[in-house]
């Protein structure tokens, strides 16, 4: 027992032995916000045994404001013996350390001083800040970037959110070592896609390492990536309104709604979807394997949102603030972070020789997924990073990622959870009929024939057709004049369709909404030449039926003729007030005729 330090605080003679605590050597004075292990040697049938932890054990800092404490861990290379993170706070003096187990009361003292020698090893690398070149979706994705509530442990800078590169190169196998030498600034990656009904954001948090007092399995390996889908649908407000969370933890999804009219599916609702500041989730990220779960979900979260604290552990709440902040200590409650594009950053290397030649990506193969649905814009993606340490190629980024029970199923291919979100959330869960859902996407750049040129310029929808003023982030609205034939409406019908003609040079957005059509310019001349016919006005309800309106079923675009292209960007639904939102771009010199359909079902 010697060096152990320990008090005995009114307990039985029979138990004095069962736990003795002390500082760990070298360590009984630290410097403010620097860390120190406290040591709990146990004797007796008491003993840690096979990686479970005694019960009734206790860990606190005596002194209110002296500092934090994590979570247990066991010792390397011993099998009596575990460890306590202490960090220490700004405040310098004296404070005690109390452990409790069963009856027994023990303490140990450690002083904090900034006369105290460093054991904090210097960053080599920093980042400035990143490029003012935004993609259009960017604005979406800070106005939903999560809280992120990541619980620490006793390698915290291995829970710290990261960049891949953020020991100065894009190696993925030499992460493990890096750890203490490479940056600690904080990033989330984002990746964005659309359909005529919803937006789906995927947030993935990277770290360097997994790791684990206990390395069995896969428990430790280099790098680590988990994160969330967040499933967000258009109702004519700019953001719309998000629907679904879904997170990933050892390959399983855990689902989050705002909707009670969404049920369980193959996956069970595991909790209520919260938000901070009312639009950004809240997920608590655990300390070591890096599972991502619904701060809300009390079966799995050691975090609370009322309070903004951790329930059984250290930990740093990060928050989007634009600049890539570093987290001072271990239980640092406000940190910045900074949003990178994935399609940007990730994907180029991920989809070429780039990523095997710097060493990033590994695991190539062909995406197969399930349901008749696209596949990848490359013929071969990585499905893992790169890396060496303890198991190999173990960490996958979110086009890797997979759900056992949706793969055991034969629903979800691995991959297709992240590349495909609107068909993954369909499968997993049941959605409310009645109400829109496509499947077909207006903008996904990682999926074959989803993405183009033109398609970068897609914006978020407009507010309610007539609730909101004339103009939008291109321009002013101009309304068409009727058609010179009187239109003939088939009222009772329950199919409705609009055919269209125009000479176009540029860029447009058709607006169609009852039995009008607003056009605004987003480039080029006015278009001409127009010819339109309505079958019916929108929505396709008869005079007499009875309020709410009824959503559609089903809305499609097609017999589309023209050089450049036709998109539609907004399903006509009751949160626009039933308003068709059709984007056309024509990119060559002069004007060019187009022809399209639209056909609406209920």
């Amino acid at each position: 027992m010697a060096g152990y330090r320990y008090t005995l605080l009114a307990l039985p003679a029979l138990l004095w032995a069962a736990v003795e605590v002390r500082v760990e050597p070298g360590r009984e004075i630290v410097r403010p916000f620097e860390t120190a292990t406290i040591q709990l040697r146990f004797t007796g049938g008491d003993r840690p045994r096979g990686g479970a932890m005694p019960e009734g054990l206790a860990v606190r800092v005596v002194d209110r404001d002296g500092g934090w404490t994590s979570r247990p861990f066991h010792l390397p290379n011993s099998e009596d013996t575990l460890g306590v993170l202490y960090t220490a706070p700004a405040k310098t003096g004296k404070y005690a350390i109390e452990a409790r187990f069963k009856s027994q009361r023990l303490a140990a003292e450690i002083e904090v001083t900034p006369a105290a020698p460093s054991h904090k090893a210097a960053e080599s690398v920093s980042f400035g800040p990143e490029s003012q070149a935004r993609d259009v979706y960017r604005d979406l994705a800070e106005h939903y970037a999560p809280l992120v509530a990541q619980e620490t442990w006793f390698e915290p800078k291995a829970d710290f959110l990261a960049r891949l590169d953020y020991d100065g190169d894009w190696r993925g196998d030499n992460n493990w070592d890096s750890l203490l030498t490479g940056s600690s600034q904080a990033y989330v990656y984002y990746a964005a896609m659309e359909t005529a009904t919803h937006y789906f954001l995927v947030y993935d948090f990277y770290h360097p390492r997994r790791y684990s007092d206990h390395c069995t399995g896969s428990a430790c390996h280099e790098n680590d990536s988990g994160g969330l889908v967040l499933t967000i649908r258009k109702d004519g407000t700019k953001y719309g309104r998000p629907q679904v969370m879904q997170t990933l933890a050892q390959n399983n999804i855990y689902s989050y709604t705002s909707d009670s009219r969404i049920h369980d599916g193959v996956h069970q609702i595991n909790g209520e979807l919260r938000m901070w500041k009312e639009s950004h989730p809240v997920v608590f990220i655990e300390s070591g394997g890096h599972g991502v779960f619904g701060a809300a979900d009390g079966e799995r979260s050691r975090f609370s949102p009322e309070r903004q604290e951790f329930l059984a552990s250290t930990g740093v709440v990060y928050r989007f603030g634009g600049v890539a902040g570093r987290p001072r200590h271990p239980n640092d409650r406000d940190v910045s972070y900074e949003l990178l594009n994935a399609a940007e950053q990730w994907w180029p290397r991920a989809t070429s020789r780039q990523g095997l030649e710097s060493r990033t990506f590994d695991d190539f193969s062909r995406y197969a997924p399930y349901g008749n649905r696209p596949r990848a814009a490359a013929s071969e993606i990585a499905g893992a990073f790169l890396g060496r340490k303890y198991f190999a190629n173990q960490a996958r980024p979110f086009w890797g990622w997979h759900d056992t029970l949706a793969l055991n199923r034969k629903l979800l291919a691995p991959g297709q959870w992240g590349l495909d979100p609107a068909y993954a959330v369909s499968v997993t869960l049941k959605l409310p009929s009645g109400v829109p859902f496509s499947l077909d996407y207006i903008y996904n750049s990682y999926l074959q024939g989803k993405a183009g040129p033109e398609t970068i310029t897609a914006l978020p929808p407009t507010t309610s057709f007539a609730a909101a003023p004339r103009s939008s982030p291109g321009g002013e609205r101009h309304p068409l004049s009727p058609p010179a034939e009187k239109p003939n409406y088939r009222l009772k019908d329950h199919n409705g369709q609009l055919e269209f003609r125009a000479r176009v040079d540029g860029a447009i957005y058709l607006y169609i909404h009852g039995d009008q059509i607003e056009v605004e310019y987003l480039s080029g001349r006015p278009i001409d030449e127009i010819r339109y016919k309505l079958s019916q006005p929108l929505p396709l309800q008869e005079l007499n039926e009875p309020l709410p309106l009824q959503e559609l079923n089903d809305v499609k675009l097609d017999d589309i003729e023209g050089r450049g292209t036709v998109r539609l960007l907004e399903w006509p639904n009751a949160g626009n007030q039933f308003t068709a939102k059709i984007r056309i771009v024509d990119d060559k010199p002069g004007a060019s005729n187009y022809r399209f359909r639209l056909s609406l079902k209920r």
